[in-house]
């Protein structure tokens, strides 16, 4: 893991902190999903997203865990190759297909929740519950603001007239 990375966290913006939050969490416990499930943590989380969602299709992979198209397929193939998953075609038609965890997706998916148990244990370690909850609550609350219709509109709004006027002279 990488170290004193604190240091500059301090001086980021929030949006930056969370993001680097998030990195420095995940790369924490990487090696030991790796190690004791067989899977890197994005990939857990889209062993997940099928287990919890059977018959999902690819492109509800990709909105919901926020993955790339390229990255998303990856990672399934990943899991079909490794028995984790498997493809079925719809009845209704024969060229699309749902997801499915097999067995063997759920023993993953089982060792990856007593890993992410113990780590997040140890994430909130220094938190009191009343903080954790305010915490989870916060990104709770942002996450449906950012999901929202009003939030792209105002985005829209604030963006849409930016111009610059910083060009170098062509003297």
């Amino acid at each position: 893991m990488v170290r004193n990375w604190s240091e500059t966290f301090h001086r980021g913006n929030p949006i930056y902190q969370l993001n680097m939050l998030a990195s420095v969490t995940v790369d924490s416990v990487e090696d030991r999903f790796v190690e004791h499930v067989g899977l890197d943590v994005r990939t857990v989380r889209v062993l997940r997203l099928v287990g919890d969602n059977p018959g999902i299709t690819f492109a509800d992979i990709t909105v919901r865990a926020a993955l790339e198209r390229s990255l998303a397929s990856r990672l399934i193939q990943n899991l079909v190759r490794g028995g984790q998953i498997e493809r079925r075609n719809f009845e209704s038609d024969a060229r699309r297909f749902g997801l499915y965890i097999t067995e063997a997706g759920q023993v993953a998916r089982s060792r990856a929740d007593r890993l992410t148990e113990i780590g997040l244990k140890l994430v909130f370690e220094k938190l009191d519950p009343a903080e954790v909850s305010a915490f989870i609550a916060t990104m709770d609350k942002m996450a449906d603001w950012l999901d929202s219709d009003e939030f792209e509109e105002k985005v829209e709004q604030a963006y849409g007239s930016v111009t610059f006027d910083d060009r170098p002279s062509e003297t």
